[in-house]
């Protein structure tokens, strides 16, 4: 609602301003800029009914009757009936001229009271001279005077059974206010006189209640709306006064506006406020009998006004402020110096400082000003309840707002474990807060505080390190940019705008290197429950460009310190800033050119790796470009203990599971999946098993996590990207022929390919796995790239590959797609495989790992589906 109600009733009669609640003095000099931003409450006085508090009440299904009783505790049900109020219309008092004529042309009831005379139509002009009242006709506006009529005292209009007149202020008016009962002439002195109109009580509110409460409002707010003026109106008649037409009583606009001819223009009466006059017919609120005095204002800004009457009290009201549309409740406004500089004594007055010396107490803002004290040039003056034209008195000056100024950076760029500073200079005293954040995660790196006096310049310090942090984690951030934000707050608890900057970490130097280390062959897999061995967000050790990152695996979650010849890890790229790569190999020998997954800005990537352990049970990581953070998660190990391992087993790819046939799997949902009967293998002969996990059509960003059974693990297998189909190898434990599949974060399909799987510990059937250093066996953006169904035969078997393998076991990539596509792998002289081992899309490299049966030629084949690709394919390994 957009409607803004009248202030009304800012005084009545003799009636006096509670006392003021004892208050601390508040100081305001006067500002330099020469207004203040105050923040008000209410609007009006706040005694009786609330406006928009009754339409708020209304909202939440009080009655009027509830209204009521809460605003005017104490008070009674009464009626009255049959009875006239005289209204003083200011527009017309006191008026040297008036034009009146009837509405609908109908014939004219004119002459003093009770000496009134039936009279033919026409536009009767008025002028008074001391008690004589002139009355001149013309039949048209702007006509010859036809006929002058001259009356003493009090001369009455009206058109018969109260059914009003039309007045305007001149003669050569077309438009005029047609008032329902009559109109006076009133002489006053001179040549002035007043007009007023008499008629019945429950006509008179078909103009006030919609002035006073829009029409729109609900039936029982305008229902206590028609009680309260009812009453209003009948308390000033009882008590012999005059009702006037303006806020300073109840706003009363007459029926409506008129034309010449006396037809209706514009009506000011509503059939939705006369329905609530209906309801409410004669009724008023009385208290020891006597009609009550029911005051009433737009809004008490969520507290009562206490008055001199036992029915007017201070007290909270819930209702007001919760209305839709209401603007008055709680406000701030501009007050210039020079407007209360008009309150000073004498003329000529210049403010110096305005001191509010009492306050009710009541409600936010220490409540309404029940007294200022006004130092001016000319002396000092004391006001009580001021408004100042502000909508209430109930408002308090804000304070100087507190600033850090004149913001100074010692540096953009620092070395690792390097610091920086933000200089500034608060206005006022201040505590402050220094706030860092990694911006690629959003996460917090550290917050530091402090406190600053008024106009002290300080240096809040940020010296590269993080918390919290466990006493083995690095001292310092790792590379990237990072966001620095300061903000002060002051004694009230207001704060200042933000100082924020960038700082760039560099990197550090790469660790030593690890002593080389012999790879160790025929090794037999035992899988364990997923572990995160790094997460680099939670440490904020992202890795930078060109940089190595040696991580130990041996002897860390369920993996043994020796006997280990290679591990199974899932390794994730997050928060990257720039489109790269990720290396993975055996820490103390060379970096390999070979990548496991491709990084892009925006995307979290993830790769199934299987690694040799290099020196000092470590293997190292490399990122290419940008910089970016890594999760790294341990799925399991070769060991050289064969009883205690298994061997692997390569299948034809078979599909175990598509929830394109049931439904996608909700965020935070489990599926079981038989890995075994799809294999036609007995669920007990499978210890473990390699499957593709596609997720596709996914709602938003999330993850799947593949494990055997029990809790879920705190790790991931394949990120969600929306729009994208997205797929990763895993190696995950079977529990009695299953897998578990865990959705979070969105909903999604997912598709499950087993493509091998493991037997029992201590099986003699199977083969058996050998790191080797990662090679590059094929790149085509050196040879001729894949087209739509294209193909190409990669020789597998020779150098670190001998005969005799039976798969291969490394990292397939697509890059420069021009089209969404799949990549298929399988042994050569073999048909083609039906299921995918690799999806992409235009616009990012997409890696994947694969275990690829290695054909009799010693080679194996890639296809691209659509559009054209490049693809590499990379070795690390493979079974015999």
């Amino acid at each position: 609602m957009t409607v803004l109600v009248s202030l009304v009733l800012v005084g009545a009669g003799s009636l006096v301003a509670a006392p003021s609640a004892v208050a601390v003095e508040e100081v305001y000099p006067a500002p330099a800029s020469g207004s203040w931003t105050v923040d008000g409450r209410a609007f009006g006085h706040g005694r009786g009914l609330s406006q928009w508090g009754a339409q708020g009440a209304a909202l939440q299904g009080r009655t009027a009757s509830e209204i009521l009783d809460f605003y005017y505790p104490g008070t009674q049900t009464g009626s009255v009936a049959g009875q006239y109020v005289k209204t003083t219309l200011a527009a017309f008092a006191p008026s040297a001229t008036v034009t009146v004529w009837s509405p609908e042309n109908r014939s004219i009831r004119m002459g003093p009271l009770n000496g009134e005379q039936v009279l033919p139509p026409g536009r009767w002009t008025i002028t008074v001279s001391g008690q004589t009242v002139v009355a001149q006709k013309r039949t048209v506006v702007n006509g010859s005077v036809v006929e002058t009529r001259t009356y003493s005292g009090v001369l009455r209009f009206e058109s018969q059974n109260e059914y009003g007149m039309v007045i305007a202020k001149n003669q050569s008016d077309t438009t005029g206010r047609w008032y329902r009962g009559d109109l006076r002439i009133e002489p006053t002195s001179g040549g002035a006189f007043n007009v007023t109109n008499s008629l019945p009580i429950e006509d008179y509110l078909r103009s006030v209640v919609p002035r006073e409460s829009p029409a729109s409002w609900q039936p029982a707010a305008l229902q206590a709306q028609a009680v309260a003026a009812r009453s209003y109106g009948w308390w000033k008649v009882a008590n012999g006064q005059t009702l006037c037409d303006t806020t300073t009583c109840q706003v009363y606009y007459g029926r409506g506006d008129a034309d010449a001819g006396g037809r209706l223009v514009t009506s000011y009466e509503d059939a939705r406020t006369d329905a609530a006059i209906a309801a409410t017919a004669g009724q008023i609120r009385t208290y020891g009998g006597r009609v009550a005095f029911t005051e009433f204002s737009s809004s008490n800004g969520g507290w009562t006004a206490a008055g001199s009457v036992p029915y007017q009290v201070a007290k909270a009201d819930p209702w007001t402020g919760t209305a839709p549309g209401d603007l008055v409740s709680s406000w701030s406004a501009s007050l210039s110096t020079a407007r209360v500089a008009q309150s000073c004594p004498g003329t000529g007055g210049v403010l110096r400082t305005m001191v509010v010396t009492g306050r009710t107490g009541d409600g936010p803002l220490g409540g309404r000003i029940t007294q200022v004290r006004l130092e001016c040039t000319t002396g000092s003056a004391t006001v009580s309840t001021p408004a100042f034209g502000l909508r209430s008195s109930w408002w308090r000056p804000r304070e100087e707002a507190p600033v850090l100024g004149s913001p100074a950076f010692s540096a953009t760029t620092i070395e690792h474990g390097a610091q920086m500073s933000i200089g500034v200079t608060p206005s006022v005293s201040m505590s402050w807060a220094l706030t860092v954040v990694d911006p690629t995660t959003g996460r917090q790196v550290l917050r530091t505080t402090g406190s600053a006096q008024a106009g002290v310049r300080f240096n809040a310090t940020w010296f590269g390190t993080y918390a919290p942090r466990a006493p083995t984690d690095p001292a310092y951030v790792g590379p990237g940019s990072y966001q620095l934000t300061l903000v002060g707050t002051d004694a009230a608890g207001r704060s200042t705008s933000p100082v924020t900057t960038t700082v760039e970490v560099r990197p550090p130097a790469d660790p030593a290197p690890a002593p080389a280390a012999a790879l160790v062959a025929n090794g037999a897999y035992v899988p364990v429950t997923p572990v995160r061995l790094v997460d680099t967000r939670t440490t904020f050790q992202a890795l930078g460009a060109a940089r190595r990152a040696d991580l130990t695996v041996l002897g860390r979650a369920s993996v043994p310190s020796t006997g280990v010849t290679a591990v199974v890890l899932n390794v994730t790229a997050v928060g990257s800033t720039g489109p790269g790569h990720l290396r993975v190999w055996p820490a103390g020998s060379a970096m390999p050119s070979t990548s496991v997954l491709n990084t892009a800005p925006g995307r979290a990537q993830a790769s199934l790796v299987t690694v040799g352990v290099g020196g000092d049970g470590k293997v190292s990581l490399y990122n290419a470009l940008g910089t970016t953070h890594y999760l790294v998660d341990v799925l399991g190990y070769y060991t050289t203990d064969l009883a205690a391992g298994s061997r692997y087993v390569a299948a034809s790819p078979v599909r175990a599971f598509d929830s394109r046939e049931s439904g996608p799997v909700g965020a935070g949902a489990t599926r079981v999946v038989d890995v075994a009967a799809p294999l036609g293998v007995a669920r007990g002969d499978v210890q473990a098993v390699t499957v593709n996990i596609t997720t596709a059509q996914a709602a938003g960003e999330g993850y799947v996590v593949a494990y055997g059974s029990g809790a879920r693990p705190a790790t991931s297998s394949v990120n969600l990207t929306p729009g994208v189909d997205v797929a990763n190898r895993a190696t995950v434990p079977v529990v009695d022929g299953r897998i578990t599949l865990a959705v979070q974060g969105s909903p999604t399909h997912v598709l499950v390919d087993v493509v091998g799987w493991y037997t029992r510990p201590g099986s003699t059937s199977g083969a058996l796995f050998t790191p080797i250093q990662p090679v590059r066996t094929v790149d085509t953006r050196t040879t001729t790239s894949l087209g739509a169904a294209g193909q190409v035969r990669v020789p597998v078997v020779g150098g670190q590959v001998p005969p005799g393998a039976t798969a291969v076991v490394g990292t397939l990539t697509a890059v420069n797609q021009t089209a969404v596509t799949h990549v298929r792998a399988w042994p050569d002289g073999a048909p083609l495989t039906p299921t995918s081992d690799l999806n992409a899309a235009p616009g990012f490299a997409q890696a994947n790992a694969v275990a690829v049966p290695v054909g009799a030629s010693g080679a194996v084949n890639l296809y691209n589906h659509q559009g054209t690709t490049d693809v590499l394919l990379d070795v690390a390994g493979y079974f015999r």
